[in-house]
């Protein structure tokens, strides 16, 4: 029984430290199915998540889902997209929101399915998930892939 709890604890701190490895699926980044985009690349998506980009292109206001630092997801995101770790990614928010420079901060959601939520009631939405999470979902549509 203590060899199965130490090879667990690994599994564990394994999975902390290198979380985008414990990602199997892709990330897919969504949209509500009334956007009127298509496609974004990484660049636009790095632009609308760090607050370059505050409008859709037909004026719409951006609403930002983000899932918890600890979600293996979100340092898929975050190394692919912003180039930073979730934690660092966390500090520059709390940083900008104390010098009240914070435009429009990612709502952090404890799960996908809060997300997904979220994203099929709001036309100025975006978030990500894991594409097998919407995959023939109607009410979203998948603007981009992450590996």
């Amino acid at each position: 029984m203590r060899i199965l709890s130490k090879i667990v604890l690994g599994v564990f701190f394994i999975a902390m430290l290198f979380p985008a490895a414990f990602a199997s699926e892709q990330v897919a980044i969504i949209v509500n199915r009334a956007n009127p985009v298509e496609k974004l690349d990484a660049r636009e998506i790095n632009k609308i998540f760090t607050n370059k980009t505050l409008l859709w292109p037909d004026g719409t206001p951006i609403t930002l889902y983000d899932l918890s630092i600890g979600d293996p997801l979100r340092s898929v995101f975050s190394d692919e997209i912003l180039g930073k770790t979730p934690d660092m990614v966390a500090e520059e928010w709390a940083h900008l929101k104390i010098a009240n420079q914070a435009k429009n901060p990612p709502q952090t959601m404890k799960s996908q399915a809060l997300i997904i939520r979220r994203i099929s009631r709001e036309k100025g939405a975006i978030g990500y998930v894991s594409i097998g999470s919407v995959k023939n979902n109607p009410d979203v549509k998948i603007i981009n892939t992450l590996q």
